[in-house]
């Protein structure tokens, strides 16, 4: 197995895109629409476009619930979505899962961001990274393949699949 070059502690490996380009959250509060946007190669419009035509108030307050992120990933890129689920450890989470992070139980508020487990090829070992949404972070942070700066304390996740097809695969 080949080893895989990183040039910078946190860094995606050397030749390795990503296929979730990261979309910036643009309040505060609307880090779940940026994971969506990141998911789905969709822009913040597109996704609140879609989600006021979902139901979601185009002005005032709203909650952006499991159920409307479950319909955005299935109408903008045909993805499933898990119900929220525990965290237990990074080993246990899927390929692809939605993270919620630094979740403070006085205000019941948390953020979320995009975590990837990439499997190991004949060309490079397994790893994984995060895509963090935050508008407020050092660069470095926006995709990072060292967990530990992050100083999260994952509390949930949601596990996010391609649908499959009518026939039943994947695409």
């Amino acid at each position: 197995m080949a080893t895989t070059k990183v040039t910078n502690p946190g860094e995606l490996p050397y030749g390795f895109v990503s296929p979730f380009k990261r979309v910036e959250m643009q309040g505060t509060h609307d880090d779940l629409f940026a994971c969506v946007a990141t998911l789905t190669g969709k822009t913040m419009d597109e996704v609140k476009k879609l989600a006021i035509t979902l139901g979601m108030p185009a002005h005032g307050p709203y909650l952006i619930n499991e159920n409307m992120v479950s319909k955005l990933l299935f109408n903008l890129g045909n993805l499933a979505v898990s119900e929220y689920k525990s965290f237990t450890d990074v080993a246990a989470l899927p390929d692809v899962a939605i993270l919620c992070v630094d979740y403070d139980e006085a205000s019941e508020a948390s953020r979320h961001l995009v975590y990837h487990h990439v499997r190991s090829n004949q060309d490079s070992p397994s790893f994984s990274y995060v895509i963090d949404v935050g508008n407020w972070l050092d660069p470095k942070y926006h995709v990072t393949t060292d967990l530990r700066q992050l100083r999260m304390d994952p509390s949930w996740f949601m596990e996010v699949k391609q649908r499959p097809s009518p026939t039943g695969k994947s695409k």
